[in-house]
């Protein structure tokens, strides 16, 4: 007899998520990304992805995985570093759980936006801290 136990994996990034379930970050700048899936046997695979509405999700790539035996079902952790871009502002995250083979078992995190805020020049940054330029 083969059995599988999933549970929903829970969905941690590198801040607290709000229950507007929108994180912000900055273009350019990386935003760690971490998802824990746990209580699984056998293993279970984790993957992060990001979609725009309208268009297929796509896997992100820049992923390290840690694996844990927990009484002997498993805790996985995929740790991801995301640098948006502008064209990422609004994209929607996600984690997911599943296990490769028949039944496939898939488990979906919480979606999560990300809201993206303007990378200014040092230069403006100091002139907006002046009062010497107006923002609107």
């Amino acid at each position: 007899m083969y059995c599988c136990i999933l549970v929903q994996p829970s969905c941690r990034i590198s801040q607290p998520v709000p229950a507007s379930s929108i994180i912000k970050g900055t273009n350019d700048v990386p935003l760690d990304l971490v998802c824990i899936s746990t209580g699984g046997y056998p293993r279970q695979t984790v993957n992060w992805y990001k979609y725009q509405t309208g268009q297929n999700p796509v896997k992100i790539t820049q992923c390290t995985t840690s694996p844990v035996i927990n009484q002997d079902l498993y805790d996985v952790t995929e740790s991801c570093t995301l640098t948006p871009t502008q064209a990422e502002d609004g994209a929607r995250l996600y984690c997911e759980s599943s296990y490769t083979g028949t039944p496939r078992l898939l488990a979906k995190s919480q979606e999560v936006q990300l809201q993206l805020l303007c990378k200014l020049p040092r230069r403006m940054h100091e002139q907006i801290l002046n009062n010497s330029m107006l923002v609107f």
